[in-house]
């Protein structure tokens, strides 16, 4: 068995079943132009870390597949005016993110000097040859989103992405405008305690136009937040062009630009000495960190608590989330190298824990509610003062009273909806303005609503064994460590896993390309 390093080391030599590597070529907007391809197929110097974003350079990042899927399950657009009446609907979306990775990528073999893993990502010939071009262009901004969120929030520390469409950084006014030409998304790095702007980014072969019409959109974004320090990051992901036989050659590879337009220091990072961790590793002590670790996670919590999911249960872990060894393939921590839960789970096995009761009662452990997502092999998971929160959360939301009618629209809830809009610009206007007034009514049940989260989290935290807040007892399943049925992972506050017959796992290895 690989062993676990200090917390502290900086990188160690693994070799997990889901590993893949991205090249990923950083640079400022001097060049905005496609990085030459004797650059990015020939990436080998290590990605540095997952704090920060790292000094200009070219890097082949080593993550893993149950990264990229927590990317893509974490980012697209806030449905919580419509899931707040139709929770169930959760698993709908979750599916709707994660089933476009499955069905058009797959991995195959590309040597590298170690300790990368030696496989990329690829488009199979379902992508190719079996859709048609509006599919090709659904699944691009599927994939450009999700390695935009991937990078940033899995490989660069930012934990959680917004949508600009429904509000921008600190309320600034002007973000929220359909006309005005913005980025796809924005955070707020914690550790850094700096805004990011994001313009996500995908296309066959992707070249100077592409690159440039991102920078319009990040300039229009920064145009809005005069004197504001804040970085501009441009995440483009390279599919393969039309060539013949290209495709079958040319792996995914991204193509980074970013600077501090308004001040700061104008290189790749950011100002050094930002502490480590993102969001969720503060939400015990801080108020800001709970609400966007809380809000972020929401969606997994409706599709735990309310959809037609598989083998709900819970999930043992060790107490110590924030101390989990942490290296270069992204935020997760991998449990087959977390030796604290290993050891953990063969106690409890040794001892038949099987229900919450007889958990509560081993004090350097703690419960994750988890569940089997179906038709995807997916299984997420939130810990239990987590998922308490995210309750509250929902409970508040689902109290608020509904959205006011608009003067030239139906009520938010309104079934007949649809008959009479059917062009999609209206529909894209109305569902603007319906996100608009449900966060400004959101924002008058603020104290509220936050008191009842942080609440629901602090009794939650102290009473492990109450299930008021998190519903009936669910049976404690202890997979053992030695011979694992699933993919497993987690953050400080999340869990995920996946199946070996994931579709992307399952034919890694039936192709490689050149030589090291």
């Amino acid at each position: 068995m690989i062993m676990q390093p200090p917390h502290d080391a900086a990188d160690f030599v693994f070799s997990p079943t889901d590993a893949l590597d991205i090249p990923v070529v950083v640079r400022d907007f001097s060049s905005l132009r496609r990085p030459s391809e004797a650059l990015w197929r020939g990436a080998t110097q290590p990605w540095p870390g997952v704090a920060d974003m790292p000094s200009y350079g070219t890097y082949l990042a080593t993550t893993t597949w149950r990264q990229v899927l927590l990317a893509a399950k974490g980012v697209g657009r806030d449905l919580t005016p419509w899931l707040r009446r139709t929770p169930w609907l959760a698993v709908n979306e979750l599916i709707s993110r994660t089933a476009p990775l499955q069905a058009y990528l797959q991995l195959k073999d590309v040597p590298a000097p170690a300790p990368a893993a030696g496989r990329r990502l690829f488009v199979n010939a379902l992508y190719q040859y079996g859709s048609e071009r509006s599919a090709h262009s659904a699944f691009g901004y599927h994939l450009g989103m999700t390695m935009a969120h991937w990078l940033c929030a899995g490989m660069a520390g930012l934990g959680s992405t917004w949508h600009l469409e429904a509000r921008g950084p600190g309320g600034l006014p002007g973000f929220t405008d359909p006309a005005a030409k913005l980025p796809d998304l924005w955070g707020n790095h914690h550790a850094a305690g700096l805004p990011w702007l994001i313009e996500a980014k995908a296309a066959r072969a992707l070249g100077a136009g592409v690159l440039k019409n991102g920078r319009i959109q990040l300039d229009g974004g920064s145009a809005l937040m005069p004197g504001m320090a804040h970085r501009q990051v441009l995440c483009g992901t390279s599919l393969p062009g039309n060539r013949p036989g290209k495709w079958e050659q040319d792996h995914l590879f991204l193509a980074l630009h970013t600077a501090h337009p308004h001040g700061g220091p104008q290189t790749g990072a950011s100002p050094a000495g930002s502490p480590q961790g993102d969001a969720e590793d503060y939400v015990a002590d801080d108020p800001e960190a709970l609400m966007a670790v809380t809000r972020q996670q929401l969606l997994t919590y409706q599709a735990l608590a309310f959809g037609a999911v598989e083998q709900r249960r819970v999930v043992p872990m060790h107490r110590d989330r924030t101390d989990r060894g942490r290296h270069r393939t992204g935020s997760l921590t991998l449990l087959e190298h977390d030796e604290s839960t290993t050891g953990l789970r063969r106690r409890l096995r040794a001892q038949q824990v099987d229900t919450e009761g007889s958990l509560a009662s081993h004090t350097d452990a703690t419960a994750f509610i988890a569940a089997r997502i179906p038709g995807t092999g997916i299984h997420l998971g939130l810990s239990r003062r987590l998922y308490a929160a995210c309750a509250a959360l929902h409970l508040q939301q689902t109290d608020m009273p509904d959205t006011v009618a608009f003067a030239d629209g139906p009520r938010l809830n309104d079934p007949s909806f649809g008959q009479d809009h059917e062009d999609d610009e209206a529909r894209e206007q109305y569902a603007r303005r319906a996100r608009q007034s449900h966060y400004e009514q959101e924002q008058r049940y603020r104290t509220r609503v936050r008191e009842a989260v942080s609440t629901a989290f602090r009794l939650t935290e102290e009473h492990p064994e109450d299930s008021s807040l998190t519903g009936r007892l669910l049976p404690v399943r202890v997979d053992d460590p030695d011979k694992p049925l699933l993919l497993e992972a987690a953050t400080a506050e999340s869990y995920l896993a996946l199946e070996p017959t994931d579709p992307v796992l399952s034919t890694a290895g039936r192709g490689s390309v050149g030589s090291w």
